[in-house]
């Protein structure tokens, strides 16, 4: 069973809430979320080293990197991060551009942190909708 969160990991999760409303942290989630949801997206990838909007990959990763880092190590609660982050979405958004940047640097391993928070928020994200459709079972 998983540790129950800690006035710690709240303190750590609110940092990075306020890491995220910083002027260049929000402005890489505003852009997110409008070419996200917006028409061009899907003909926007991978975004290049050269576009402005690379800045904005750059804050995801160094963000989700931190955090998954933090979970990974166990000095962040995992369910807390995942109630409070999509970080598959953005994973899923950003893909095939770190993929990309992984070949021209040649670091396989960049945003490696990332990349598993993100398939554990999936995976928890599944779990948490299984168990709202579950049946509650007669006594």
């Amino acid at each position: 069973m998983a540790k129950a969160p800690t006035w710690h990991d709240a303190e750590l999760l609110i940092r990075f809430d306020e890491l995220a409303a910083r002027e260049e942290t929000r402005k890489a989630i505003d852009w997110f979320r409008v070419t996200q949801m917006g028409a061009e997206s899907p003909n926007m990838h991978p975004i290049l080293r050269d576009a402005p909007e690379f800045v904005y990959v750059s804050r995801f990763i160094e963000l989700f990197e931190t955090m998954g880092a933090l979970v990974k190590f166990g000095l962040l609660n995992e369910d807390l991060v995942h109630d409070r982050w999509i970080v598959r979405a953005v994973w899923a958004f950003l893909k095939p551009t770190i993929e990309r940047e992984r070949r021209t640097v040649g670091v396989p391993t960049l945003a490696e942190n990332f990349e598993w928070l993100a398939e554990r928020n999936r995976a928890w994200a599944e779990r948490r909708l299984g168990k709202a459709h579950e049946k509650p079972s007669k006594t």
